[in-house]
């Protein structure tokens, strides 16, 4: 027993020795692995217990800061390898599950932004620009995404403001022109807004040219009488354009046609081809199947409606997992019971030579020879219950077949050919035998599934020719259906059964044919084999239609012979400057325009100066003066309201939304207007910023000002817009005015 004893204690020592010197290595893993094979072993001592404890504590504290080491250094990766072994020392520890999850999140992050930046190289900036933002939602403080953000923003802002004039002065203007010459419209325009015009050659200059049009912006200006005179205007630089007469020698003489490469993610290049052919008319379209690129030369116009086909078009297909589980069940008895002669037949030999010196008799006698039937007494009995089992599962795009095959390739033999030489060649087709199923899945967008499916159960039989020329049967059963499954619903395919019944009995004659006592001289064969074959198949969507956004599916590509980014007069429809208070009103015929309003006198034929007219009206407008950027180190960031248009009116009543993620808003003050009552708080989700204010009787003689100063922190880069929710204006006399606003944005670097 004492020796016993010691034995049991010397067997859990050395883990502890082990685990010890683990420790003195910091190899916290092993040292925790030693110790609980010593725990097992002795799970009533309390100091193994505690050893345990205390290495299992240390090993998920030293995983976790050196997991978060490897993690700030971007070595995603080892970071995760450390977490787990903190894990496998600790399961569940809510800290290491934390760090895990963080690591996980950047590690997707990581993926979504290198994913946008070949995006981002393949000229789709939007489609990249929502591949950065997925990676900022997965990984709020991915630095890389949010600058990657920042810099598409400002490519934009760029481009914009190569597109825009500049303007000497950008206050509206109205027009009343009645039978005058097209020149001195273009150069009223031109004074007005400080710009130079030049003339084609080939324009008629004289042409009368009837316009109204009050409080218009450059833009909207140049479009009217555009129309109106029916040319179109080239800019030549930031403040220079040359009119030119609407004609397709004209446009094919002045428009500038510029070549671009499509990068094709998803779909083959042709197809796209095809479907520019059948909706437009692109002048040079070339496809690179080998590299799946596109080359589209044309105006810039239809390279932007290509691009937004494009977007349409190139996007991921729906892919789905499609769980199979294949059951087959063999159920076979055999019996074989009974006296067995073989082929009961008794020979007799007889020599065929005779010696005459003795009687015929005796020399059959010596020389005959009698063979009789062996005898078995057979008592076998088989019961066979097995089943095949597979479980696959294969992922699939959409529209795509699947296959699975389970069992063997079967050399089955076709044809021998016997060489002049004598050589025997033999050649043999390979057959599959066993399970066979194909699938073919079209997702639908409701992430429903319509299943093409087709199952196949083949089995090797019997040879039906001989052993030198065999010739096997194959058995079959199939089966082919369409099925219409949601989203994890489970379809089930049976029944396809198969039975075979075989009952033989051999018995002596005469001897076999005796009642009762005939069964010993009889042999019974029987054999009853069943199968089935069950199949459950589960359909199960990995990725959705990748469907672009609403706004994309619809856009306006022009007129039936010119492909336009928007319509002619899209511009007073969406006035592009906060200087623009009413729509404009046109007319252009040789007939003198309609007084449409009573109230307003009609305007002379005399060019107006870019004041304001008569006693219109002026709507109140809202509007921020504030930096177009602020850094990430700055305290606070002031943002000014600007309020236009006060005469008049008593209170205004405002929201200003902005993303929290980016700017965080830490208070407001009154601005210039003398106020009775000022109030500026942040809502309950954070999001946006609840400003009223009441007008002394002192502040209704300043017609525009500074409304109210917001003041924001940045919380970390990126891009966030600053825009008016619901807004009100209650005047005098106690009406209540909706007030023009614009929005605007702040990025953060």
């Amino acid at each position: 027993m004492v020796a016993g004893l010691f034995l049991l204690v010397s067997a859990c020592a050395g883990p502890i020795r082990k685990a010890e010197k683990y420790e003195d290595k910091q190899e916290w893993i092993n040292a925790v692995i030693e110790y609980r094979k010593a725990y097992n072993d002795d799970p009533r001592n309390v100091e193994y217990k505690s050893r345990l404890r205390n290495a299992e504590f240390k090993a998920a504290d030293y995983y976790y800061h050196q997991g978060m080491l490897l993690l700030e250094r971007d070595k995603i990766d080892e970071s995760i390898i450390q977490f787990q072994q903190g894990l496998t020392a600790i399961p569940g520890d809510e800290r290491l599950m934390q760090a895990m999850n963080k690591a996980l999140s950047k590690r997707e992050a990581n993926n979504l932004y290198q994913e946008g930046i070949l995006i981002e190289g393949a000229g789709n900036d939007d489609e990249a620009k929502r591949i950065f933002q997925r990676a900022m939602d997965t990984y709020p403080d991915h630095k890389a995404s949010s600058e990657a953000l920042a810099n598409i923003e400002n490519k934009k802002i760029k481009e914009r403001d190569s597109e825009t004039f500049s303007l000497a002065s950008t206050s509206p203007i109205s027009l009343n022109f009645r039978q005058a010459d097209m020149r001195s419209v273009f150069e009223f325009v031109a004074k007005s807004f400080g710009i130079n015009i030049i003339f084609d050659e080939g324009i008629k200059t004289i042409a009368p040219v009837t316009v109204f049009a009050k409080d218009v912006s450059f833009e909207q200006a140049l479009a009217i009488i555009n129309v109106a005179t029916k040319t179109f205007y080239k800019k030549i630089s930031k403040n220079t354009i040359i009119v030119v007469s609407d004609s397709k020698d004209k446009r094919g003489q002045y428009e500038d046609h510029v070549m671009r490469t499509f990068y094709l993610r998803t779909i083959r290049a042709k197809e796209v081809a095809d479907i520019l052919r059948g909706v437009m008319t692109v002048k040079k379209i070339i496809v690179n199947e080998q590299l799946n690129t596109m080359i589209v030369r044309d105006t810039e116009e239809v390279i932007r409606q290509v691009a937004r086909i494009i977007d349409v078009n190139d996007r991921k297909p729906a892919e789905i997992v499609l769980e199979v589980e294949i059951l087959e069940m063999n159920r076979t008895k055999a019996e074989r019971l009974g006296l067995d002669l073989g082929s009961y037949q008794i020979g007799a030999s007889v020599p065929s030579a005779i010696s005459m010196s003795g009687s015929i008799g005796n020399a059959i006698k010596t020389a005959s020879l009698l063979t009789l039937p062996s005898a078995t007494f057979r008592f076998f009995k088989q019961d066979v219950d097995a089943r095949t089992l597979a479980n696959p599962k294969v992922r699939v795009l959409n529209g795509k077949s699947a296959k699975i095959h389970i069992g063997d390739r079967v050399p089955l033999r076709v044809s021998t050919i016997i060489n002049t030489t004598g050589q025997v060649n033999t050649t043999y087709d390979y057959k599959d035998i066993g399970i066979k199923l194909n699938v073919e899945p079209t997702i639908n967008l409701d992430n429903s599934s319509s299943v093409k499916l087709g199952l196949e159960v083949s089995t090797l039989g019997a040879n039906l020719g001989t052993s030198s020329e065999p010739a096997f049967s194959i058995g079959t059963r199939n089966a082919e259906t369409f099925m219409l499954l949601r989203d994890g619903e489970t379809a089930i395919l049976g029944g396809l059964i198969r039975d075979d019944d075989r009952k033989t009995i051999a018995r002596i004659p005469l001897l076999g044919d005796i009642p009762a006592a005939g069964s010993l001289f009889s042999s019974y064969d029987t054999s009853k084999g069943r199968t089935d074959v069950l199949l459950t198949i589960t359909p199960r969507v990995v990725r959705g239609w990748d469907l672009p956004a609403k706004e994309t599916r619809q856009f306006y590509s022009g007129t039936e012979d010119k492909y336009l980014d928007q319509a002619p007069f899209q511009s007073l429809a969406s006035p592009s400057t906060a200087e623009i208070k009413e729509s404009a009103v046109i007319q252009a015929s040789p007939q003198a325009p309609v007084n449409e309003n009573p109230a307003v006198p009609p305007l002379s034929n005399q060019p107006i100066t870019p004041a304001g007219v008569g006693n219109v009206i002026q709507t109140p407008s809202l509007s921020f003066s504030m930096p177009a950027y602020m850094a990430i180190n700055q305290s606070e960031v002031e943002i000014q309201l600007l309020f236009d248009n006060l005469a008049k009116n008593r209170e205004v009543a405002t929201e200003i939304q902005f993303n929290p993620k980016v700017l965080e808003f830490t208070g407001g003050d009154a601005g210039e207007f003398k106020v009775g009552f000022f109030q500026a708080d942040k809502n309950e989700a954070g999001d946006a910023v609840r400003l009223s204010a009441g007008f002394s009787n002192d502040a209704i003689s300043k017609e525009k000002g500074v409304l109210a100063i917001l003041r924001f922190r940045a919380l970390k880069p990126g891009v966030s817009p600053l825009a008016y929710g619901v807004s009100s204006v209650k005047n005098s006399a106690g009406d209540i005015i909706s007030p023009q606003s614009n929005a605007s944005r702040v990025i953060v670097r």
